[in-house]
């Protein structure tokens, strides 16, 4: 699904001289009428305005999708993983070069994963094990895609009795908005049904607040009940990885709080949703609302929500001719073009339209 904008002319069907029409691609076409006044012939003057949208729309969305298509290897094994649901060769993803430093890194005993038991690496930092993990998960690539099992396991080895994770230098046992990174990646790489992510999802169910979301402190925390955002953004970002929890009532009190928290812009543990949460940047480390939509679109009680669809459309009024670009950049990946900011991103187009397509699904 995607939203774009159409100057309408007038013609004999449509009187609408300088004005919008604002739709929506989702199979087919639904249109919303803003400020278009149709002076007579109602009935017709519309079923014509909507055929010409239907047009633009098609010709525009192609236009896209081609656009996306002619970007590096690993981003068009996205697209047709992920949006055309093709089975296309890995082969060429491994053998990219700029894909090839991230796998590398991963490896690296500074940055990458031999790097968690040393404390050298935080959550919050770009360009390091917990948001290079993150962003070969997003392309689509599996632990055995890119060979890292011996690596994945050195992760496992912080995985305490009950199921939980304690990774240095501060992730204890009831952090899970840190671990749930790491973990929540493992999920969407073919570690979905591996027992000891069963393991820590048990736990993790084990722990909601009364209010049915997440918070470090838990109930008798400083918040005064309400579940931390951070918490519950990364927990529903692994848990939206399995079906049983993406219809599952239990996460309705984690998700309102994340659609409560946009409708009422507070602040909850710091968290804003001021100029730094809306623009768009990938990977959006602290709390931005590229990864909110993300995670909360995997849940149709969340898509079903008036506020969602504000979130959505808000997002969507930033697109420039169906292309988005990167609002906000860390310079941890350079060569990236969700790095920089003066072109269109084909990176950050492809997610949001993946958001778009589980909507209209």
């Amino acid at each position: 699904m995607s939203v774009f904008r159409v100057m309408i002319f007038p013609s004999q069907y449509c009187r609408a001289p300088l004005k919008f029409l604002y739709f929506r691609r989702s199979g087919g076409f639904t249109v919303v009428l803003k400020n278009v006044k149709i002076r007579r012939n109602i009935d017709i003057a519309l079923v014509a305005c909507v055929k010409y949208v239907e047009l633009q729309a098609k010709i525009l969305d192609e236009k896209v999708l081609g656009w996306l298509l002619e970007g590096p290897v690993w981003l068009k094994y996205a697209v047709e993983l992920q949006l055309l649901g093709k089975a296309p060769d890995v082969g060429p993803v491994l053998e990219d070069s700029a894909i090839g430093n991230v796998i590398n890194r991963l490896k690296d005993s500074n940055v990458g994963i031999p790097a968690l038991k040393t404390g050298k690496v935080h959550y919050t930092e770009t360009g390091k094990v917990y948001w290079d993990l993150f962003f070969l998960a997003d392309i689509g690539l599996t632990v055995t895609d890119l060979t890292l099992h011996d690596d994945v396991e050195e992760i496992f080895r912080f995985q305490e009795h009950d199921g939980a994770f304690v990774i240095p230098p501060n992730v204890k046992d009831n952090y899970y908005c840190m671990s749930a990174i790491l973990i929540a990646s493992l999920a969407k790489m073919d570690y979905h049904d591996n027992p000891r992510l069963i393991a820590y999802i048990r736990n993790i169910m084990n722990s909601r607040m009364s209010g049915g979301g997440w918070d470090c402190y838990g109930d008798y925390g400083f918040s005064g009940g309400e579940s931390c955002p951070m918490d519950d953004m990364n927990i529903l970002m692994l848990l939206g990885q399995y079906e049983q929890y993406r219809e599952s009532h239990e996460l309705n009190g984690a998700i309102d709080n994340l659609l409560a928290h946009w409708e009422e812009r507070t602040h909850l543990y710091g968290f804003g949703v001021g100029k730094r949460f809306r623009s768009l940047q990938y990977p959006a480390v602290k709390y931005g609302i590229l990864r909110v939509l993300d995670v909360l679109s995997l849940f149709p009680y969340a898509v079903d929500s008036r506020s969602f669809r504000s979130m959505l459309d808000f997002v969507h009024e930033k697109a420039v001719d169906g292309r988005y670009y990167a609002e906000s950049v860390n310079g941890s990946y350079r060569g990236f073009d969700f790095d920089q900011t003066a072109e269109p991103s084909r990176w950050i187009t492809f997610l949001i339209e993946r958001i778009d397509k589980r909507v209209a699904s």
